[in-house]
């Protein structure tokens, strides 16, 4: 059975606390990270079904949670839904990009944020797959 706790990842703590509430709302268990160094930490020591975060969260060298989680073997099962307010069209493909499972607008309205996280937690964890960079040629 998979885990129903959501990591909600979120630098500014009252902009979570509606996402919270939303999730809450729907029987999840919320746990929340203030940054993405300690988001990584929790999922490493709990049993996550899902990390929720903002789509250009900083980290490290890189520049977003998901393609850390995606980068790790040991957390490439672990789902990531990134979201933004903003919504632009580049969002997306970035999204794709760095391995998240889902890519949502927050501003499109509680149902249709609901409804990704709910396919999300109903749907099969599988290991991301990495790319394999091309082998220079001799």
């Amino acid at each position: 059975m998979q885990s129903s706790t959501i990591l909600l990842v979120q630098e500014r703590s009252d902009a979570s606390a509606s996402l919270r509430t939303r999730l809450e709302g729907k029987g999840y268990t919320v746990v929340e990270a203030a940054d993405a160094t300690a988001a990584v930490g929790i999922v490493n020591g709990t049993d996550v079904g899902l990390v929720v975060t903002e789509l250009y969260l900083p980290v490290g060298k890189s520049r977003c949670l998901a393609r850390v989680i995606g980068k790790s073997p040991t957390l490439r099962s672990t789902k990531v839904l990134a979201y933004t307010t903003h919504g632009k069209r580049a969002d997306r493909a970035w999204a794709r990009r760095i391995g998240a499972d889902g890519y949502v607008i927050t501003r499109s309205g509680e149902d249709r944020f609901l409804s990704v996280v709910d396919h999300l937690m109903e749907t099969p964890s599988t290991p991301r797959r990495t790319r394999a960079r091309p082998r220079p040629t001799s």
